[in-house]
């Protein structure tokens, strides 16, 4: 058993106490509160369905009976609900509208949360959401996030900004709207090119994910030069950090190479096209040959 396990071991006994001891005396604000600090910790310790019983209790108290609570504490139940329901395969939306009533009221000075720790929530939330098909939904904890970020320009909220811009514009591509996802895409790509050149960007792969999205908003728009400007920045960005050992999948740089080639023969550029096809094949990718082979007779 490792540190963090012995301090939720000893998190999860002191809860017991006090939940035991509060359950005697009826409902409470503070049994609320115990209730959802247990559920949290069973969460965290994989323990899922005792976790909703707590939260459940603590939700039927704040809802059932009308117990006032903390915009926090009333977010932190619900969402967290919501996360395990997704875990679990389950129905997400009810738990994740429960928390947005209340999303508005929600600051870093709210119980169970600071700035870092809403931002965390949004965005898992929102990922969950647009997952489960829910993008409208999910815009509205991205919304939240950016809001708490507003004026914040320190290197961390910076780059969650990045990010937060492209998920965004997934929720835009999710809602069909194509031009409004290109535009935060390109946010991203503008606000991630800053932090590259200020040497602030903490993780390239976010700079280059809205690129290669926003080339795929180009493609089915029809905007084919645009397309391949994105396409031959995200190959320079990805092979950069090859060369650095920072690519993690670097299967994604061959697709990307082989989508480049794709779109350079469209362009009778035929040279340029062989020479990412044969880049794909140094790579040494299974059926690269095959590629280069049906693409040449095409």
């Amino acid at each position: 058993m490792d540190v963090s396990e012995i301090h939720l071991e000893r998190a999860l006994n002191e809860y017991n106490d006090t939940v035991n001891m509060l359950e005697s005396e009826g409902g409470s604000p503070e049994l609320v509160e115990a209730y959802v600090n247990r559920g949290c910790i069973l969460y965290m310790m994989g323990y899922l369905t005792s976790a909703m019983e707590d939260l459940g209790s603590a939700c039927e108290l704040m809802e059932g009976i009308g117990i006032d609570a903390d915009a926090g504490t009333y977010v932190k139940a619900h969402a967290t609900m919501g996360a395990i329901l997704y875990e679990q395969g389950s129905e997400i939306s009810e738990e994740y509208g429960y928390a947005l009533t209340r999303l508005d009221e929600l600051n870093p000075g709210s119980k169970h949360f600071d700035k870092a720790g809403i931002i965390r929530m949004c965005v898992e939330s929102a990922e969950n959401l647009l997952d489960s098909d829910y993008p409208e939904d999910a815009e509205r904890f991205v919304m939240k996030a950016m809001s708490i970020l507003e004026n914040s320009f320190d290197r961390w909220s910076s780059n969650r900004k990045m990010e937060l811009m492209t998920l965004r514009g997934e929720c835009r591509m999710a809602m069909k709207d194509r031009e409004g996802a290109m535009e935060q895409y390109s946010d991203a790509i503008a606000l991630g090119t800053t932090l590259v050149e200020d040497s602030e960007i903490e993780d390239m792969e976010e700079l280059v994910v809205p690129i290669i999205a926003r080339s795929q908003c180009e493609s089915e728009l029809g905007l084919d030069d645009l397309y391949l400007s994105d396409l031959e920045l995200a190959v320079g960005l990805l092979e950069e950090m090859l060369k650095v050992n920072k690519l993690s999948e670097p299967d994604i740089l061959v697709d990307m190479h082989q989508q480049l080639a794709s779109a350079l023969m469209v362009k009778d550029r035929m040279e340029e096209a062989e020479r990412h096809l044969m880049r794909a094949v140094s790579m040494g990718v299974h059926g690269a040959d095959d590629y280069i082979r049906n693409q040449v007779r095409n």
